[in-house]
Parts: C-alpha cells; structure tokens; sequence
C-alpha cells in the first residue's frame, strides 16, 4: 500500500501533511483504503498511516456498465483481491491515477480498465510530492 511507502519516510510524511494542509496535494482514497488502514493490528503503525491526508471518494456508481464490467475482469483476475479491484474501478470512476506496487493487480487493470493510468511510488508518484515541496 502506498500509505506505507509515505509512512516509512517521517520527513516526507510530515511533508505530505504540509502540501496537502495547503492544497498542493490531494491524495485519494477509496472506502477500502481507509477500512484497510482502520484494520491493521499495530496501532502505532495504523497512526502513522492515518497521519496521511487524504480525501475519501464514494464508491462508483454501480450502474456504470463499463465499471462493473472491469470490476467482474478484475475479480476473475489471479492475486487480486476484491477489496484492490474496488480501489481500481474508484481510481477510474474518479480519473485518477492508480498508485500501486501489486503487479498482479496492475497486470489485471491494464487490461480491465485500458484507459487508467498506471503509477508506481519510485518513478511516478514520490518524484511528483518531491517535486511541490521546491
């Protein structure tokens, strides 16, 4: 999960709470996201994650045909989760970039959803939060 990779680095989490206090930055995150936070086990790790501001998107509608069909693609899909297809179909229902590390699911949602755009932290979406701080 990408709140983990901002979390690991505490300078670059306290400055993802700056740019996104001062709306540089907006981070968003599905209903899954914030419920996968809300479970982990450790709570000082869990506090670290929900340190990082995010705007917390609805659920696509679920009377997108085109949607729903990726969604079925990306469930019969090998190592994804229904919770991480979810969080696809949100970043595409929202237009947003995917940031994810999984490669089972950025496999599936090449295919499911052609048309969503595809970030990893270390060459897209880190260098793009250093990027505002200058």
């Amino acid at each position: 999960m990408v709140f983990d990779l901002i979390a690991a680095e505490p300078e670059l989490l306290a400055e993802v709470d700056r740019l996104t206090s001062a709306r540089w930055l907006e981070l968003r995150a599905a209903t899954e996201t914030i419920a996968e936070i809300a479970a982990t086990p450790d709570r000082e790790h869990r506090r670290r994650l929900q340190r990082v501001r995010v705007l917390v998107v609805p659920p696509p509608d679920e009377r997108d045909h085109r949607l729903a069909t990726a969604l079925d693609l990306l469930l019969d899909s090998r190592g994804v989760s229904e919770e991480d297809a979810r969080v696809a179909v949100t970043a595409a229902a929202q237009g947003v970039p995917l940031a994810t590390e999984d490669r089972d699911l950025r496999d599936a949602a090449a295919v499911a959803l052609p048309h969503l755009t595809l970030w990893r932290w270390a060459t897209d979406l880190r260098p793009r939060i250093l990027a505002l701080r200058d």
